[in-house]
């Protein structure tokens, strides 16, 4: 078995993926084992072998029938046959990776209708797709999120990875990723809350429920009321984080410029000393920024840290081509493309 980092997860088993080799990938709880997947190998599967479609299934929710679909009378033939399992789509030509997580939960029956699925990629007498990856994952069983080892014919039958956390790699995917620059921020400076499980609370931060936050809060309206991100964050990551969220939330109002303070006045609006707030403001610049706003907002942004203002530059440009030409001189040299 192999260790990496999560953020390393996908580079690292790509030699068995391209080879078509199945993978089993082991990690806690909400590690980001599935997120990696959906955001780094699927891209880098689809960049090789054409258009990709992703089929994430829990296998443990499954039962040992649905593998065989319903039976058919062939009255001519006195035969039963067995319909296509609607888990096995129809092969279109697409290159389809199948995701089993939560392997960990399977049970033994389930393991050994999973010899066919791996070793024979068919189910039911019906062959996979010919274009097809096969990845499984599970939780380790020391945290609790799967407890029925693997029978010894099927690990023998795929390669083994157990990923690690990675706060510092993570932080930086989720830039490239798009989460919600707030929560960035603040994860920065609290490395400690991307994977601190809970033994007592249910909602805990982990890249999983994290994942959920950003997602709900760049849904939210830019003038949303501070109990709302407050309450949706208890929900999702639970009353620690959210404190120390909180307390980032209003700091972050009392030092951030607004949008319309910025165009008022570029030269002369307020800028953040604080590294993590230039990073939120411009953020919020690189996604409102459009043809009509980029002079003023470039003026801004050129005052902010070289690395700040060149991230906004890209982010915008990457948005909105036609934007290359006003924030050109923002962008570092040598800087990310």
């Amino acid at each position: 078995m192999l260790k990496t980092k999560i953020t390393k997860l996908a580079d690292t088993i790509w030699p068995l993926v391209y080879a078509n080799i199945p993978v089993m990938i082991y990690g806690p709880t909400g590690v980001g084992k599935s997120t990696v997947i959906r955001n780094e190998l699927v891209p880098k599967i689809e960049q090789t072998f054409g258009p990709t479609v992703l089929h994430d299934t829990r296998l443990s929710t499954k039962d040992i029938v649905d593998g065989t679909g319903m039976p058919v009378i062939n009255k001519e033939e006195m035969a039963t046959y067995w319909t296509r399992p609607a888990f096995i789509p129809k092969d279109d030509g697409k290159m389809h990776v199948f995701l089993y997580d939560e392997f960990g939960h399977a049970s033994v029956q389930l393991q050994q209708m999973a010899y066919s699925l791996v070793l024979d990629r068919a189910l039911g007498g019906y062959k996979f797709p010919a274009k097809n990856r096969i990845i499984l994952a599970t939780n380790t069983r020391t945290d609790g999120g799967g407890d029925n080892k693997m029978l010894k014919p099927l690990e023998n039958r795929m390669g083994h990875y157990t990923v690690e956390p990675d706060a510092p790699g993570l932080i930086e995917k989720m830039k490239v990723w798009g989460w919600d620059s707030r929560l960035v921020a603040f994860l920065t400076l609290r490395p400690g809350e991307i994977h601190n499980v809970s033994q007592t609370d249910p909602s805990f931060p982990t890249p999983r429920s994290l994942e959920m936050l950003s997602d709900t809060l760049k849904s939210l309206p830019v003038d949303v009321k501070a109990n709302t991100i407050e309450n949706v964050s208890l929900a999702i990551v639970g009353e620690g984080f959210t404190r120390q969220f909180m307390t980032f939330i209003t700091n972050l109002s009392a030092n951030l410029p607004k949008l319309s303070d910025i165009l008022a006045n570029p030269a002369k609006a307020k800028v953040p000393q604080d590294p993590h707030f230039q990073y939120v403001v411009a953020a919020a610049i690189a996604k409102n920024i459009d043809g009509k706003s980029a002079t003023k907002f470039a003026e801004y942004l050129s005052r902010l840290m070289p690395d700040i203002r060149s991230m906004a530059a890209h982010e915008a440009i990457a948005r909105d081509g036609s934007l290359a030409e006003a924030l050109k001189s923002l962008i570092m040299e040598g800087g990310m493309a």
